[in-house]
This record gives C-alpha cells, sequence and structure tokens, in this order.
C-alpha cells in the first residue's frame, strides 16, 4: 500500500516537458504570424492560416496546462514538505531563476530586439543599462513572467493554508462534489465566466497590474490541480470524460478561432468587430473560457491514460526541461536573426529553425550549462548516480 501512495505520477512530468518543448515551435510561429511577443519578428507579417491556427490555439491551453500541473505537484509537495520547506524549495526552484534571467538572459534577449526593430546600434554592453531603463518596451521579465506569477500563487495559496489550519474541510467538500458523476464538467463555468467578465478589459498584459483575466484564469488552474490532486478521483474521473471533455474542446476551440480570424480576414466580422467590439470579445470570451477548461482536462486525462511510465527519453528531457525553459529563447532569436534575411519558403525556415534550436540547445547543455555549478543550481540538474 505504501508503494502505491509514493508511485510518481510520471504523466504529470511528462505534461510539463511537452509544453516546455512546445515553447520552440511557439516563439519561432510569432516571428511569423506576429501573434504575441517576440523579439525578432518577419518585417511583414505572414497571413498564413497554419501560424495563426498554431499560435492561437496553444494560447489557448499551453500555460494554463502548467499552472494545473503545479498545482497537483504542489499537493504532493505539501504531503512531503512543511509550510516552512515549501516556501524555501520555492524560492529556490522559482524566484531565484526568475531574478538571474531577468539580470543576465532578458538583456541578451532583447538586444535581438534592440537590433532588429529598435534601430539600435552597438554593444551588448551599450545596451545593458538601456534595457533596465526601458524594461516594459524590451517585454521585461520575457517568458519568466511564469516563474514570478507561479510563485506568487504559491504564495497565496501558502497564505490561504495557514489561515485556514483545517484547510481538509472544504477541499475535502468540494472535492467530494466534483468527484460524483459528471461534476468534473462544472468547473468550465468559473472559466467562461472570468474570461467574459474580465478578458475584454484586460486582454493579456503579463505585468501583474494590468492582467487580471490571466491572474483570475491561471490563479484557478493552480488551485483545481491542488483541489483535484487532494481527490484522487477527480482526476480518475478526468480520465472517465476525455469523449466529452474531446467534444467540447473541438467545439468552443473552432468558435474561438473563427472568430479571432474572422474579426481581421472577412469584412463581414471585422465590421462587426469594429461596430460592436465589447459583445464581440465577450461572445469570444465564453468559447476561449470553455475551450482553455476542457483542453486542459482532455490533455490531462490523455496523458494520464497513455504517458504515466518513465524511460531514457523521460529521465533525460526531465532533467533538461527545466534549462531549455529557461535558454530556448535566446536560441530562438539568435537562429531566426539570421534565418529572416535568407530568401527562404517560410514553411521551410520555420522548421529548420525549430530543428536548429533544439539541436543548438542540446549542444549548449551538454557543453557548457551541465558544467558550470551554478547553472546546475539555478537549472535544478540532478547529478547522475
Amino acid at each position: 500500500m505504501g508503494m502505491k501512495e509514493n508511485k510518481r505520477e510520471y504523466y504529470l512530468d511528462w505534461l510539463r516537458i511537452i509544453v516546455v518543448l512546445l515553447l520552440v515551435p511557439h516563439h519561432i510561429a510569432i516571428t511569423f504570424s506576429h501573434i504575441g511577443d517576440a523579439y525578432v519578428f518577419l518585417p511583414v507579417k505572414d497571413n498564413s492560416l497554419y501560424f495563426f491556427i498554431q499560435s492561437t490555439f496553444l494560447n489557448l491551453w499551453f500555460m494554463r496546462m502548467l499552472f494545473f500541473v503545479s498545482g497537483i505537484s504542489t499537493y504532493y509537495a505539501l504531503k512531503k514538505r512543511t509550510n516552512k520547506e515549501y516556501f524555501l524549495e520555492r524560492c529556490k526552484r522559482l524566484l531565484l531563476p526568475a531574478v538571474f534571467a531577468i539580470i543576465a538572459v532578458c538583456p541578451v534577449m532583447a538586444y535581438f530586439r534592440a537590433l532588429n526593430l529598435n534601430g539600435f546600434q552597438g554593444s551588448l554592453f551599450k545596451f545593458y543599462p538601456v534595457f533596465f531603463t526601458k524594461f516594459e518596451t524590451y517585454l521585461g521579465w520575457a517568458h519568466f513572467w511564469f516563474l514570478i506569477y507561479l510563485f506568487m500563487f504559491s504564495m497565496v495559496f501558502l497564505l490561504l493554508r495557514v489561515l485556514i489550519k483545517n484547510s481538509a474541510g472544504p477541499e475535502e467538500k468540494i472535492g467530494t462534489f466534483l468527484a460524483r458523476k459528471k461534476n468534473i464538467i462544472l468547473p468550465i463555468v468559473l472559466f467562461i465566466v472570468f474570461e467574459m467578465i474580465l478578458r475584454p478589459f484586460f486582454p493579456g498584459i503579463q505585468n501583474i497590474v494590468d492582467d487580471w483575466a490571466n491572474i483570475m484564469v491561471y490563479l484557478s488552474f493552480f488551485m483545481l490541480g491542488y483541489l483535484f490532486a487532494s481527490r484522487k478521483e477527480c482526476l480518475d474521473k478526468i480520465e472517465e470524460n476525455i469523449p466529452v471533455f474531446l467534444g467540447i474542446g473541438i467545439i468552443a476551440t473552432t468558435w474561438v478561432l473563427f472568430l479571432k480570424y474572422a474579426q481581421n480576414y472577412t469584412d463581414y466580422f471585422a465590421r462587426l468587430y469594429n461596430t460592436k467590439e465589447y459583445q464581440y470579445k465577450v461572445i469570444t470570451a465564453f468559447f476561449q473560457g470553455a475551450a482553455e477548461y476542457s483542453l486542459v482536462m482532455l490533455f490531462t486525462g490523455i496523458a494520464k491514460k497513455v504517458l504515466n511510465f518513465k524511460n531514457r527519453v523521460y529521465d533525460y528531457l526531465s532533467n533538461t526541461s527545466f534549462s531549455l525553459y529557461m535558454f530556448h529563447f535566446i536560441l530562438v532569436n539568435l537562429v531566426m536573426y539570421y534565418l529572416i534575411r535568407l530568401n527562404m519558403n517560410h514553411y521551410l525556415m520555420y522548421i529548420l529553425g525549430i530543428i536548429l534550436v533544439y539541436v543548438l540547445f542540446i549542444v549548449l547543455f551538454e557543453l557548457v550549462i551541465k558544467r558550470i555549478p551554478f547553472l546546475r543550481y539555478i537549472c535544478g540538474i540532478k547529478t547522475a548516480k
């Protein structure tokens, strides 16, 4: 019985690994689609349907998945750690890498933006102070917003845990309710409401201050992850309801993609958007709330069903994925900065970019990151036994 209790849920690690691997094609696609923030853009946006769909589809679920998985991991972490140990572990795994990244990684990435988009001339050394005086212009903490937000949510959660000493009471009741029949589908309402109320006013700038739609959605996924893990039947119910989440996911995602595409590329919907912008955004937000919850549940259910194992690939990727998260964007900038100067088919450039970034990362990891003790510590690299 004890063995079963301590069995690692490998599918959670696989979900984390897959999302981090997807960051490379995601950030490279933004170079073409201009949907999102990047440091290197094609001078003229590529309006092809593929880049639009990839950017929009991934934005619907993949960072939400990381918060959901982090919530589940928090439950398991607090089973073997005290509140103080959890706090110190969060500082080491989230706050320290974020501070390091803002000082050492973000200015290097922003330098590519300065050269590519802002007409800056001069060395990286000269640019360094410019980055800190124009922090938001140069995308500030970049993709490391995730570490800041996760740290913030972890602290909110810890505070609630300390304030509500008997925390098992409410979580037990909610967990029991959600584990009944098809109640696991009900939290979809929460995400639809948050999206409809907040998304039209806070479209999503990850600066904490003007980001209430994302904060409420991400925090809800984090809390829900903890709640589901505390009542294991909830996680089993996700797997049981894969067909339901697939159905809702397909319908809601199709509507989000259609409405977002149509407002930019069809005369009728462009007019509709321009004359009834608020109503249009609310309808899109309704489908977005339905899509994000169903997609996170769908991919969690599938992973639980088919990815609950470990092998040599798992061992390597789980040990390198945080390093990839930390350094992939520098490599994306480096590769795309030079690739966009070539007169090449965009799809070919995109595929070549992805391959080059993965290859360069393995070289960087094997020759540099894992050989420098400080970087090993920052990236949480385990020593081979």
